[in-house]
């Protein structure tokens, strides 16, 4: 009988266990780094460890290939494409409700409310995995420099933030259906709305785990980010000259004037006439006059930037509202935007103010509860 195999003697099994411990540690300084998991499913379990949905995080990770070897980052891209897929066929699925003719004209609103915000959707999770792709998001080694460690930190907040937006967009969306009957459409999206806010939120939690991720102390103005020279870290030094400037001493792009004296007399033609996906600040000087309207900013048109005459001076106000049949999402008297000097009066009461600006962002949030 041929001699039984020799059992690892104690110190083989522990220089194995101290191995897969020091490497799992390591994988906690170095986003590059691929722990020592034995299977596809040890390590599955590890990387939904602390999501609040673990069922939808193990059947999302299930069918990824070799699982095991793939470093945390890679991990949560995986997901993340997972995710898209299923934006993708929700997209596709309230389409298909628009071409029906017996749907209300309230429902219709509301599902292209969804659609958009799906859209916005699919746009925070690219930007996920172009971050997490970055070599920002790699390069996490105890040699990293304070340089790239700095960009790791910033590159992880954007990461944070894209993902907090995507699961709250799904929310806005049904938020649409928030009337009397509900919509009959809701019942059959949002179990699907609910299943990929549930998917970005395992994926916001698998992301905290990674280096850079972690939050920073707090800071003034915590609603507003790390302050840098009185603005938030994410105000660049131009738009701060910009905002710093007198009216008359910003270069505008576009006048806006109800009298007929500028290029435009709404802000809503002055924003469809601006270019899309501007690299620079597009200024829209809108002088003295109270405007009636709703302007919607598409996300296309990025880095605008609106210049008034004065608080109380230059004003846009606008009474949407879900009682007279308009959604949440489009209620909003403004879209986002760099802005100094303007009033925008809201004409509905809100539930709690809004954390105080930085001085010098005041005369961007002023809103009039009546």
């Amino acid at each position: 009988m041929p001699p039984l195999p020799k059992r690892p003697g104690p110190l083989l099994v522990l220089l194995v266990v101290a191995f897969a411990a020091a490497t799992a540690a390591a994988s906690s300084d170095a986003a590059g780094t691929v722990p020592f998991y034995p299977t596809a499913e040890a390590a599955a379990a590890a990387h939904c460890d602390g999501t609040l949905y673990p069922d939808v995080c193990l059947s999302t990770l299930a069918d990824i290939p070799d699982l095991h070897k793939k470093t945390l980052p890679d991990v949560i891209c995986a997901a993340v494409n997972r995710t898209e897929d299923v934006v993708t066929a929700t997209a596709s699925n309230c389409s298909s409700y628009l071409r029906e003719r017996s749907l209300s004209a309230r429902d219709r609103l509301a599902i292209s409310d969804c659609l958009e915000l799906l859209s916005t959707t699919m746009d925070d999770l690219q930007a996920t995995v172009a971050d997490l792709e970055s070599p920002a998001a790699r390069d996490s080694g105890s040699s990293a420099s304070s340089s790239a460690a700095g960009a790791r930190r910033v590159t992880m907040d954007h990461v944070m933030t894209v993902l907090s937006a995507a699961i709250t967009n799904q929310y806005t969306c049904l938020d649409g259906f928030a009337y009397q009957d509900g919509g009959r459409v809701r019942r059959y999206i949002e179990p699907t709305l609910h299943h990929v806010s549930r998917m970005v939120s395992n994926s916001l939690a698998m992301a905290k785990k990674l280096p850079g991720a972690s939050p920073a102390p707090r800071q003034p103005f915590m609603g507003y980010g790390q302050m840098v020279k009185g603005f938030p870290r994410w105000v660049r030094p131009g738009d701060r000259r910009l905002l710093q400037a007198p009216a008359s001493g910003v270069a505008a792009d576009a006048v806006v004037a109800q009298n007929g004296s500028g290029n435009y007399t709404t802000v809503s033609a002055a924003v469809a006439a601006a270019p899309t996906n501007s690299k620079r600040r597009y200024v829209i000087y809108i002088k003295a006059g109270a405007y009636m309207e709703n302007v919607e900013v598409g996300k296309k048109h990025v880095n605008l930037m609106f210049v008034g005459d004065g608080i109380g001076k230059t004003v846009i106000k606008a009474r949407r509202n879900v009682v007279d049949g308009s959604t949440t999402f489009r209620s909003a008297t403004v879209g986002e935007y760099a802005c100094r000097t303007l009033d925008y009066i809201l004409n509905a009461c809100c539930s709690a103010p809004p954390p105080p600006p930085p001085p010098l962002l005041a005369s961007c949030i002023h809103p009039v509860v009546p």
